[in-house]
């Protein structure tokens, strides 16, 4: 078994933390080659695919936005097509390719396995079971609007990112109306936050509230919700109670800069996804890269490179993206991401954060990890010294990992850790 450094750390013992490097493959399509196609992996087409949902057995479920359909990509890489008839829109509820859709974008998995859908063009909310039965939960086919009320009155107007809680209440960004909607599990719809039909900056409570063409949500354990403020160019939360603040960014002001949140800047944040530790992701698609906020409140950048879209695959920042806007977490803990004008679905193994930490008179190496993958830790105590296996190879069970470190060192020690493949 070889070792790889794909991702590599270098570590002086008890330096808090530092960061390893990115890499992205390619899952399914072709860069820049839209299409239709069903087949396995880069046989497979899309029409700049959208939002990303991703099963707990690993199945991936994309709005297929201009096929006007939904795709699935299985675990052995066949893309097939759920619910649609590609290249034919319309509104139709119905089985698979009865059921019409009108450029697809958002999507999100509810408690019970379904796939709820913002039906973008036709300004509704649709519920797609899993073996293809599409019905339409909220808004009218064709009708731009805002209303609350019944889910059968209530008016939509291009409404984009969903989020849905454990209880199948399912929360909207209802972009053209620059509003945080909720559908509840009764069946009424009503406004979280925002001012509807009016956009602005302002945070602020329910009403108060202003977003400005809101895209990405993503729903948090306490019940808040992420917004990703696109027009705006920030990143919002919204409590349970409707209460809005600013998170990240700053209003109207566009750019890629990292750091503290304050003084980040982004390019029109498209989808997120929240890591269970509280990190979240967000598809800066504007600037055609991935970006990340952590939990201390820092942004970065962690695949991609400013202004400079592509498709190739790599590591070690080396990979490209070209408008990426889908956005989803597996539950093995890498990403996936429609990166939508490559028409292609592409899976990110993102920087790990890494800790040493003494623990008694040894050293604990602990790090991010994806179920699965096989990793080694290494260490010397000098910069000439020669590389050292710590331990064995492991394969990660679990979303994090950690070593120790039990030999006396010197306060110089460096570790390092590289992915096995």
């Amino acid at each position: 078994m070889d070792c790889l450094p794909v991702l590599l750390i270098l570590l002086a013992c008890l330096v808090g933390s530092l960061q390893a490097q990115d890499s992205v493959r390619t899952l399914a399509g072709l860069p820049e080659t839209p299409g239709s196609a069903d087949g396995t992996n880069i046989t497979a087409r899309f029409k700049d695919p959208a939002g990303i949902a991703i099963a707990a057995d690993g199945t991936i479920f994309v709005a297929d936005n201009q096929n006007h359909a939904i795709r699935r990509i299985a675990t052995n890489g066949v893309v097939t097509t759920l619910a649609g008839l590609p290249g034919t829109p319309g509104s139709a509820d119905g089985s698979r390719t009865i059921a019409r859709f009108d450029s697809p974008t958002g999507l999100a998995l509810g408690p019970d396995g379904a796939i709820y859908v913002s039906d973008t063009g036709n300004h509704t909310v649709r519920r797609v079971t899993a073996n293809g039965g599409v019905t339409t939960l909220a808004g009218f086919a064709g009708n731009a609007d805002y209303a609350d009320g019944s889910t059968s009155a209530a008016r939509f107007n291009q409404p984009l990112g969903l989020a849905v809680a454990a209880d199948g209440t399912v929360f909207v960004a209802d972009s053209g109306n620059h509003l945080i909607r909720v559908i509840a599990t009764n069946g009424t719809v009503s406004v979280l936050a925002g001012n509807p039909e009016t956009f602005g900056s302002a945070d602020g409570t329910g009403t108060n509230a202003f977003f400005n063409n809101p895209v990405g949500l993503a729903l948090a354990p306490d019940g808040s919700l992420f917004v990703s403020d696109a027009n705006n160019f920030t990143l919002r939360r919204v409590t349970a109670a409707g209460v809005v603040t600013t998170l990240a960014g700053v209003a109207g002001q566009d750019g890629s800069a990292d750091g503290p949140a304050a003084s980040a800047r982004f390019g029109k944040p498209a989808e997120l996804a929240l890591a269970p530790n509280g990190t979240l992701y967000i598809a800066d698609a504007a600037h055609h890269t991935i970006r990340r906020l952590a939990p201390d409140g820092r942004v970065s950048t962690i695949a991609g490179l400013v202004g400079g879209e592509g498709g190739a695959d790599g590591a070690n920042g080396l990979a490209r993206f070209f408008n990426p806007y889908g956005l989803a977490i597996a539950a093995r803990g890498h990403l996936v991401v429609a990166d939508t004008y490559n028409q292609t679905v592409r899976e990110l193994l993102a920087p790990f954060a890494v800790g040493v930490a003494p623990s008694g008179g040894a050293r604990v190496i602990s790090w991010e990890a994806v179920i699965g993958l096989a990793y080694q830790v290494q260490f010397k105590d000098t910069i000439i010294s020669s590389w050292q296996n710590l331990t064995s190879v492991i394969t990660t069970t679990e979303r994090s990992a950690s070593q120790t470190d039990s030999s006396p060192a010197a306060a110089a020690r460096f570790y390092r850790i590289l992915r096995v493949e």
